[in-house]
């Protein structure tokens, strides 16, 4: 499935805030004032905030000011209020578990070692994870074959990219080491789509699939000739 991203160049925010919404509910208080949570069954839905998302600067890979506030709005058109998709990257490069010696970003120039038009590289992943044995729909725990990573602890995140609903993403709740090359995760929300053996983990640039929360959740306020910033709210997009 064809699927819009948003820019990396906007990937500028003050801070982030990522969290699984609707994961519990309760029927209600009890005489004691106490109250029983019941875990919902789709295991919740992602929700995802960029606070003051600098557009001031020229942003990575954009040569003049103005144009950080031009892609925005473009960004907010391509949304249409929410109508449509877009992946959304969680900017999370502190967490993720790259060996040590590696390189965060590992940069493919073309053979003549030239770049593309706006100065960029192909992205090449440098974490090597993937399915041990396939997992089945709503599954939240997973076999993995481990052959590129720092050693994983627990609340590190992951996306798979479905074949029917996107990117998905996914946050680890435990591992279990069988050896240096072998692991058992358990992580939320459930799996939205089943797993095959041998399928790629990312974990370089986890993303999910997400609309905006509200149609006015890209509003932009400009003060001209001065430095600009813009939020966001995002929230998953329906598994359907």
């Amino acid at each position: 499935m064809t699927q819009i991203y948003f820019p990396r160049a906007l990937l500028r925010e003050k801070s982030h805030s990522w969290n699984l919404l609707g994961v519990a509910a309760t029927p209600g208080v009890t005489m004691q004032s106490t109250a029983t949570f019941v875990r919902t069954d789709g295991g919740g839905f992602w929700s995802c905030a960029m606070t003051d998302v600098s557009l001031s600067g020229p942003g990575r890979n954009l040569d003049r000011p103005r144009m950080s506030a031009l892609l925005w709005r473009a960004v907010r058109q391509v949304c249409d209020g929410g109508v449509n998709a877009i992946v959304v990257p969680r900017n999370d490069a502190l967490f993720v578990p790259y060996p040590p010696g590696f390189a965060r970003v590992v940069t493919v120039p073309h053979s003549d070692q030239s770049t593309l038009d706006d100065g960029t590289s192909y992205y090449q992943p440098v974490i090597d994870i993937s399915c041990d044995g396939g997992a089945a729909l709503r599954a939240t725990s997973m076999a993995i074959d481990i052959r590129v990573a720092a050693d994983l602890v627990g609340g590190e995140s992951f996306s798979v990219r479905h074949a029917a609903v996107g990117w998905r993403l996914y946050e680890i709740a435990t591992v279990v080491y069988d050896d240096d090359a072998h692991a058992t995760i358990t992580f939320n929300p459930p799996l939205r789509e089943a797993v095959e053996d041998g399928e790629q983990l990312e974990f370089d640039r986890p993303c999910c699939t997400m609309r905006l929360a509200k149609p006015e959740s890209m509003n932009f306020s400009v003060q001209p000739w001065t430095f600009n910033s813009a939020s966001v709210d995002f929230i998953e997009a329906p598994v359907s």
